[in-house]
């Protein structure tokens, strides 16, 4: 790769287009929409101060990222002025969506958008991305997935609604350093190997989910590469070091929702 290219890959991943959905001060109208559970939820809430919209596609792993990463600013910010809604298209597999969500440890509702009204209204031109609605439905800001710092840069952008943060912080969350770049940071190369992991690990090959894991725990000790390697090893019928994965996943991080599933894979087994 030339370094134009790498420059250009670089930028771009730290800085998703601005493109990606509608200006800021678009207007969304105040209606109600069904949900995928089957009631129906306001698009936005006019008591709270942030709503923050989160489209995504079942069917796209960068979507799963994304919610996985937006279910820690869920925890993180619990308890502020904030209302969380997910939304999905009109022709959106409901069972798969329902899964994905049980999967990634969302709490927030998934509107159904009937008929792709709120799609075309806030031109949302690619998955995943976060929009932030104030109390009267206007667009405050929006961000597209970034590998890189999402659930970081979603908060500080909640923040900053809030009232909370300045604009320079919200602009450094934003704008990192040239120097943070994914080699460079031992936490980040983790959890790009414990991606690759959990992609191995979808497409059945075991061996490599575990080995890839161990690789992001060389790097630093995240919790999500103790829960793949105990899901790996339940699957090769090593249920010994399923569980002992586990249990250190649990200690490290006791309200991942993934634990419980993965131990399931080995009920009834030694």
């Amino acid at each position: 790769m030339t370094h134009i290219a790498l420059a250009v890959f670089t930028f771009l991943t730290l800085n998703p287009p601005a493109s990606a959905f509608a200006e800021v001060g678009t207007q969304v109208d105040k209606v109600e929409v069904a949900t995928v559970a089957g009631g129906k939820e306001p698009v936005f809430r006019p008591d709270i101060k942030v709503n923050a919209l989160v489209f995504f596609r079942s069917d796209q792993d960068r979507s799963v990222d994304a919610l996985r990463a937006v279910a820690g600013c869920e925890k993180e910010l619990a308890g502020k002025a904030v209302r969380w809604a997910a939304v999905v298209g009109d022709g959106a597999d409901k069972g798969e969506v329902s899964a994905v969500v049980a999967a990634t440890g969302i709490k927030m509702p998934v509107l159904v958008d009937k008929g792709d009204l709120l799609y075309q209204r806030l031109q949302i031109r690619q998955h995943p991305v976060v929009i932030f609605l104030d109390s009267k439905g206007v667009v405050r800001a929006g961000e597209a997935f970034r590998q890189l710092d999402f659930a970081d840069v979603v908060t500080t952008h909640v923040r900053f609604l809030l009232g909370e943060v300045d604009q320079a912080t919200l602009d450094k969350a934003l704008n990192p350093d040239a120097t943070a770049l994914p080699g460079q940071d031992p936490m980040k190369k983790a959890l790009r190997d414990v991606n690759m992991a959990r992609r191995l690990y979808e497409i059945g090959q075991f061996d490599g989910a575990v080995k890839q894991a161990q690789t992001a725990l060389e790097m630093a000790p995240v919790p999500g590469a103790f829960v793949i390697m105990g899901q790996a090893y339940a699957k090769l019928g090593k249920c010994a070091q399923s569980k002992g994965a586990l249990d250190q996943a649990q200690r490290a991080d006791p309200q991942n929702p993934d634990i419980a599933p993965a131990r399931a894979l080995c009920a009834g087994k030694t």
